[in-house]
């Protein structure tokens, strides 16, 4: 009998064994489970926030605060540079003009243009079709010298942005260069004063400047930049006593070029009533007369100035001749060129006219006493239009058209009256018109 219970014992003893043999992986497991955890919270995760914050961001659950928090950081960061700019908008940094007198106008948009007060003692912008000015003088202009009520300041707008400003009074010889619609402006000192200005582009440009004028002579001379004005090149000058290819005779009143080499001279010449035009191939240098300019009528008794001369494409170019009657009329001839300014076609004459404004080789306004006329043919016809909202009489001095649609004009009262100048726009191509000011 003892046998078989030391069997059964034995046998026993092997079914504990076995059992415990088996429990003993299940708790080695579960004790490496327990001992790793903890060291992942109290060792890894610091190195994970000092060291490996991106893979925490993009897998682990704190990472979207991280994330928030960084952007809020960097938010204040981007803040200063952006207040800057917006500070720098034109009706944030420039103080309105109220009720300016507006003579002169150049607009490029249908909403951002310039103007200048009839007194030439200050520059305006809008950025609302005219509604509201601001002024944008140069502060470095100063004040006006003892005895002067005016700047004479003589502008020259390449777009809405780029400008050029010279003040034609004596002793001034700063000229004035901006680049961000008359928010801050460069103080340049050219080798003259009491100039003409005309430019091709931001860098290249001339200028005509006053020498002397008496006993029926005017003495130029022009000079040539290429570098916005910052500094001159004199290219022509004339000498007292000498024979030049411009001469001295008549009074130079206008200048334009197109192209770096061409460009064009207009003047009067008052002892005979005439006018005459010059033109230069090698950038102001030397001039030829342009002779093949025929007129409409016998113009004996006639005063003839040429009072504009613009290309509206590289091609055509429109030139005003204005012709004093010896009856009191005034006529506008129109002259058109297709070849680049080589010859020049008569196109129509206009009774009384005071100012036109093409903006395509076709298109084009003319403001004709108390009428405004439009062409769509390169100035051969005009027709009348309506000018709903302008009171009836008032005489129209100024045109400026962008578009087919948005355009502006100065008028005044009647003839004999010059109070107040009014600044009316349309934006139905002048069917239609709003007063803007006063």
């Amino acid at each position: 009998m003892k046998k078989p219970n030391r069997i059964v014992l034995i046998c026993v003893l092997a079914l504990i064994l076995a059992a415990l043999a088996c429990q003993f992986p299940g708790r080695v497991e579960l004790t490496a489970t327990l001992s790793t955890q903890p060291p992942l919270e109290e060792t890894t995760e610091p190195p994970l926030e000092e060291t490996a914050v991106p893979p925490l961001e993009e897998t682990a659950e704190p990472s979207p605060t991280e994330t928030i928090v960084e952007t809020e950081t960097h938010t204040p960061t981007t803040s200063p540079t952006v207040a800057p700019t917006e500070t720098e908008v034109p009706p944030l940094a420039t103080p309105f003009f109220t009720n300016p007198i507006i003579y002169t106008i150049a607009m490029f948009t249908p909403t951002r243009g310039w103007a200048v007060t009839r007194d030439q003692n200050h520059l305006l912008v809008t950025e609302d079709g005219g509604h509201s000015w601001l002024e944008v003088t140069p502060a470095a202009l100063g004040t006006l010298p003892p005895g002067s009520s005016s700047f004479g300041i003589q502008p020259f707008f390449m777009n809405q942005d780029i400008a050029w400003l010279i003040a034609n009074t004596a002793g001034s010889a700063n000229l004035f260069h901006t680049r961000d619609g008359g928010q801050t402006w460069m103080t340049l000192s050219p080798p003259f004063e009491n100039a003409v200005l005309t430019f091709l582009d931001q860098n290249l440009g001339y200028a005509l400047v006053s020498l002397d004028v008496g006993a029926g002579s005017h003495y130029v001379a022009i000079f040539r930049t290429l570098n916005s004005g910052e500094t001159w090149t004199m290219v022509f000058t004339h000498e007292p006593g000498t024979t030049q290819s411009l001469p001295h005779g008549g009074m130079k009143k206008g200048i334009v070029f197109h192209g770096v080499d061409n460009g064009w001279i207009w003047g009067v010449i008052p002892a005979d009533d005439e006018f005459y035009l010059f033109k230069t191939a090698d950038g102001g240098a030397t001039w030829a007369q342009v002779t093949d300019i025929s007129l409409p009528w016998v113009t004996g008794g006639n005063i003839l100035d040429i009072s504009g001369l613009f290309f509206v494409n590289p091609n055509t170019a429109f030139m005003l001749v204005r012709a004093y009657l010896p009856d009191g009329d005034i006529q506008l001839l129109i002259y058109r060129s297709t070849d680049y300014g080589q010859t020049w076609a008569f196109q129509n004459a206009m009774q009384d006219s005071q100012a036109m404004d093409f903006i395509s080789p076709d298109e084009g306004w003319i403001a004709s006493d108390t009428t405004l006329y439009h062409s769509v043919d390169g100035g051969i016809t005009w027709s009348a239009m309506a000018t709903s909202g302008i009171s009836a009489g008032e005489v129209l001095l100024k045109v400026d058209f962008v578009d087919s649609l948005h355009g502006w004009v100065v008028s005044i009262p009647d003839e004999m009256t010059w109070e107040p100048l009014k600044l009316y726009r349309t934006i139905d191509g002048g069917a239609s018109w709003e007063l803007l000011l006063p």
